[in-house]
């Protein structure tokens, strides 16, 4: 899971939900286990600048089983962000490893400031996610610049037993007009909510933004060369539209995100729908009452288009290492032990995130239970969705500053205040298109 390039860091995000470090470790966890054979041979140091309670922790554990005389310097830093562009800013003083937004990967790759790591991405690209291994080519230098990491797919949680007191069911494909729209009144028309629509819109209305331009098939906020702003292209403006249509419903939940009254109303079942990225599990299961842990069930996004893809991302991060690291050869190393190994894959989906490696997640993943969804085996669904994720949907360097600086605090202007849509998504374009020749 991955949330600085909405504005919140991973430790707000536990202080919003309620978390403690270390609950939010225990809550991640499965019991998968690997063996390790071990190999002493092996030698150095690296760093590693991230918040606490990290997956690279899980997989330092297990990375440290295999090569026992290594040292892992893992510094839980809470300001690690500003700290880092600092780092890469003075050219000096970086750790050998970060956790990387998808901007951050175009934004440091395309200027030559990140190791390059297209000699082992190549040797297991055909094992890992296509659309997560994009995230980590950088266009311009023709090369994969980190390790594909966390796979943000995104669903839709409902739940199966209130929707059918209401006479609906949620099919495993459907658009979002008119199908999901129609259920949305009918929920609507029931006293219940679906959807969260934080009040003043927030940074989870521009991540709706993003999953509704991804699945009506835009590339962002930018093309994938950072060359042209796209943001009031067609699939730009339609993404605002079906905001604004689902927010007409009635229906939306009208909350902060994930404080208090968001958990209230799954506890006592008056959401009964959202949209969500997969890493929203372990919150929702620290959070919510145990009276409705297994009741809620998992499906496919609806589509945007005929043929289209049923999920999109929302966060995620791509584990890099800035080309002033003096361990390269090792930074590479474990670069691969941590997303393209068994052990390490294991390792981070025990901790709670979905690594990319095809072998895990067609293994025991698919079959690993979970307290929300109960008897649902929903790791087939991650992974079936994990295949339709787009690879012309990109977060370029440009990304950040166009989604979260100028889309986010304009767009409940859009949504409930009358904005012309196509006005004001044009203002926004011509704004970022000031500022793009600095993200080139």
């Amino acid at each position: 899971m991955s949330s600085q390039s909405h504005g919140l860091s991973r430790r707000r995000f536990i202080q919003l939900a309620g978390l403690s470090a270390a609950g939010l470790a225990l809550a991640g966890r499965g019991s998968q286990l690997v063996t390790h054979a071990q190999d002493t041979s092996l030698t150095g140091k690296l760093t590693f600048w991230g918040h606490g309670s990290h997956p690279l922790d899980n997989i330092r554990e297990a990375f440290l089983k295999k090569y026992p005389n290594v040292e892992l310097d893992w510094q839980q830093i809470d300001d690690h962000a500003a700290k880092f562009k600092t780092a890469m800013a003075a050219g000096t003083g970086a750790p050998d490893l970060y956790w990387a937004e998808a901007y951050m990967v175009q934004q440091y790759g395309s200027v030559g400031a990140l190791l390059e790591t297209t000699d082992i991405v190549d040797k297991v690209k055909d094992k890992l996610i296509a659309g997560k291994l994009a995230e980590a080519w950088v266009p311009s230098k023709n090369g994969y610049f980190g390790m594909p990491g966390d796979l943000s797919v995104s669903g839709l949680y409902y739940r199966e037993d209130l929707l059918k007191e209401m006479g609906i069911e949620i099919s495993q494909d459907m658009m979002y007009e008119p199908d999901f729209l129609d259920i949305l009144t009918k929920v609507a028309a029931a006293g219940k909510k679906a959807v969260l629509y934080p009040k003043g819109g927030t940074f989870v209305a521009a991540a709706q933004w993003s999953w509704f331009d991804n699945q009506y098939g835009g590339s962002g906020p930018a093309t994938c060369d950072n060359e042209s702003i796209t943001l009031n292209d067609e699939a730009g403006l339609n993404a605002v539209k079906l905001i604004k249509k689902i927010y007409d419903t009635g229906s939306t939940l009208q909350a902060d995100f994930w404080t208090p009254e968001y958990w209230n109303a799954i506890n006592t079942g008056d959401l009964v729908i959202d949209l969500a990225p997969a890493w929203a599990r372990g919150f929702w299961e620290a959070n919510v009452d145990a009276s409705v842990l297994g009741k809620w069930r998992l499906a496919p996004m609806p589509r945007a288009v005929a043929g289209g893809p049923r999920t999109a991302v929302w966060g995620g991060a791509t584990l890099i290492s800035p080309a002033t690291t003096q361990n390269p050869d090792l930074a590479k190393i474990f670069m691969e032990f941590a997303f393209a190994s068994m052990e390490g894959a294991t390792a981070a989906g025990n901790w709670g995130i979905i690594p990319p490696y095809i072998p895990y997640l067609e293994g025991e993943f698919a079959t690993m239970p979970t307290k929300l969804f109960g008897e649902q085996k929903i790791g087939q669904v991650w992974l079936d969705l994990a295949k339709e994720l787009s690879t012309s949907f990109c977060r370029t360097a440009v990304y950040s500053a166009a989604v979260d600086e100028k889309l986010t605090p304009t767009m409940d202007s859009m949504i409930t205040g009358g904005a012309n849509i196509e006005e004001t998504m044009q203002k926004i374009t011509d704004e970022v298109n000031e500022i793009l020749p600095d993200y080139q």
